[in-house]
């Protein structure tokens, strides 16, 4: 492991300089002749141990092409005098310029892209114009908008694209909901919350800042288990609307279904990669026991947004 990560650190450094030439450099023939050479050979070998780990574990050069490659523009750059600051500098970046330039087209791009038009595929932003307008703005150069209204023109354009995409969601989420408002035992809050009674318990109610116990499933309108948790604890106040409203109308004892309409869970956008847009929430919920909160400053009416997780996955 020592050697591993010894040599990570040395290849940290040296892919730094690795780019392709206009020429190929020969590996030097071994030919010991003396203890020199034998002792240099020696040394040579032991400084590249881990390396070829590191290329596929760390680099993902696995391929024998891709690793001739590799091998290539390393000798091209062990020709270069370390006093050749210059050339030092122009071929680090170019190679940093290769490595950010791959990471935005296969990271940047389809992420920006996801944010965009979601799951839909049939869809795409232009690849020439993100990297024209990616250009600019890292030149600081022939803008063809404002840098400050960007985030802005992002934010609303992409909420009306993402509204139109996800319009048959909604639609589908609130007949569920208008649908199940009308079951046997269903009963609808003031704020959209549904739920029903499964088993009444006994006891004090809990109220904002307590803490409780609980068991809970959540589904989706398909009946798709997306999480599923045994005795968690969690503060009333912390998680999302729907939840700290639900769980307090149940003594401890009780177990109720909740029907959680977007509004009072993960809003619009969801929360990927298991929630989707305007998706109702729907908890299969054990209240095991509430802790009341100590005296000091008041929870909060709601939750923060956007919600984390109600609890880690087990």
């Amino acid at each position: 492991m020592k050697k591993l990560l010894f040599f990570a650190v040395f290849c940290l450094t040296a892919c730094s300089v690795v780019t392709f030439f206009s020429c190929s450099a020969q590996a030097p023939q071994a030919n010991l002749k003396t203890d020199i050479d034998s002792l240099s050979y020696a040394y040579g070998m032991m400084n590249s141990q881990g390396l070829d780990q590191y290329l596929e574990q760390q680099l993902g050069i696995k391929s024998k092409a891709a690793k001739e490659e590799f091998f290539k523009s390393f000798l091209e750059a062990t020709k270069i005098d370390k006093k050749d600051t210059a050339t030092i500098a122009r071929i680090t970046a170019r190679a940093q310029g290769q490595q950010i330039g791959l990471m935005v087209m296969n990271q940047r791009f389809p992420m920006s892209n996801e944010q965009v038009f979601g799951t839909d595929s049939t869809q795409t932003l232009n690849k020439a114009q993100f990297l024209a307008g990616f250009l600019a703005a890292a030149k600081n150069e022939k803008m063809l908008m404002k840098q400050e209204d960007v985030q802005m023109y992002t934010q609303t354009k992409t909420a009306a694209i993402q509204a139109k995409i996800n319009e048959p969601l909604k639609a589908k989420n609130q007949a569920f909901l208008d649908k199940n408002k009308s079951a046997a035992g269903i009963v609808t809050t003031a704020s959209g919350l549904q739920y029903k009674v499964v088993k009444e318990g006994a006891g004090v109610k809990p109220a904002m800042g307590d803490t409780v116990l609980v068991n809970y499933k959540l589904t989706d309108i398909d009946g798709k288990q997306i999480q599923s948790n045994d005795s968690i604890k969690f503060v009333i106040g912390s998680v999302i609307p729907g939840w700290n409203e639900g769980i307090q109308l149940m003594a401890p004892g009780s177990k109720y279904m909740l029907y959680i309409p977007y509004e009072l869970g993960y809003g619009e956008q969801g929360q990927r990669p298991n929630i989707g847009p305007y998706a109702t929430l729907i908890f299969d919920v054990d209240l095991l026991k509430v802790s009341q909160k100590k005296a000091g400053p008041a929870a909060p009416a709601t939750a923060p947004h956007p919600q984390i997780q109600i609890a880690p996955k087990k």
